[in-house]
């Protein structure tokens, strides 16, 4: 684990995968098997962390993150790419695997997409890399990419809970189940540590699977003590979802390049709006703006929306 210096403070501190995203650009569908098409592919920084602490960065926030990227030459390159965006990592060694996270992404042109994904080194992120002392110096601390860091299945609610006695506010965004699939222990894992989470982003594929009795039952997650809910709704743009309030922003009208890590940079545009002190409206206006530059450009680099561009498009 790198190490801190004491009067390190920090926006927001990111605990989770990171990745190595390889995605297509839009394709009509899957060619034929023993077949072979040529199409363009997207090198970037991926994981659910990985892309929030990135877009955090690049909107300005002084960003953190704990991961454990493995220790070869594409760990390497996710590691000093988000360096160069201004994120400092804090990363320990696997012992287990070498390479970081991989996922292949394949985009179509209806705007779905495909992924293959290889967690790598971030099953290795264990209870021992947590520093607490670096989370009571933040002010957000966002834990993402629950399912691919099983090594902290034992940790989570101690880690929120620690940061909540601090004054610190907590989010969380699981992501999608893809190796434990949406079992009652599966889901007793994210059940444990709503108490300590004051927002839980999850999209409506997500919110479906975590329901117990009623489908899509954002209420139930309410009554389990997460204080808000933030659901990412694609195309139809997001909410923003209390006990005692619902309030609904639409999306932008964007062309669909490059859907994949949209949510983590939407979550991150939140968390800045949030930061910021604005109001709810405009939380879910700036995220969804932010999500709409992501999704809409081609990342020939790793290039995340900035304050400047989410205000132009914001104010469109």
């Amino acid at each position: 684990m790198q190490k801190r210096k004491e009067s390190e403070r920090y926006d927001v501190i990111v605990i989770g995968d990171v990745f190595c995203d390889i995605a297509t650009m839009p394709m009509p569908g899957y060619p034929e098997r023993d077949k072979q098409i040529g199409c363009e592919f997207m090198l970037s920084i991926g994981g659910q962390a990985g892309n929030c602490a990135a877009a955090c960065a690049s909107l300005g926030l002084r960003t953190a993150i704990i991961c454990n990227p493995g220790n070869e030459m594409l760990s390497n390159w996710v590691i000093s790419e988000l360096q160069k965006l201004g994120v400092r990592c804090f990363t320990s060694i696997s012992e287990k695997e070498d390479h970081p996270g991989i996922t292949v992404s394949i985009a179509f042109e209806d705007g779905s997409r495909s992924m293959l994904s290889d967690r790598g080194a971030n099953l290795d992120l264990k209870a021992e890399d947590m520093d607490f002392d670096l989370l009571h110096n933040a002010r957000f601390v966002m834990r993402a990419g629950h399912w691919n860091t099983e090594g902290l299945f034992t940790v989570n609610r101690i880690l929120l809970e620690f940061a909540q006695s601090a004054g610190v506010y907590t989010g969380v965004d699981i992501g999608w189940s893809a190796y434990l699939g949406w079992s009652a222990r599966a889901k007793e894992t994210v059940f444990a540590f709503l108490p300590y989470t004051d927002f839980l982003f999850v999209n409506e594929a997500e919110l479906e699977g975590l329901s117990v009795n009623t489908k899509g039952d954002v209420q139930e997650l309410l009554n389990k003590g997460s204080k808000n809910v933030i659901v990412h709704q694609g195309a139809n743009g997001s909410s923003w979802i209390t006990h005692d309030s619902e309030l609904h922003s639409p999306a932008f009208n964007v062309s669909m390049i490059s859907p994949t890590g949209a949510g983590d940079v939407f979550n991150a545009g939140f968390i800045y709006a949030f930061l910021k002190g604005k109001e709810a409206e405009h939380c879910l206006k700036f995220a969804n703006a932010c999500a709409a530059l992501h999704i809409s450009r081609r990342r020939r680099k790793n290039v995340f929306p900035t304050v400047e561009e989410v205000e132009k498009m914001a104010l469109k």
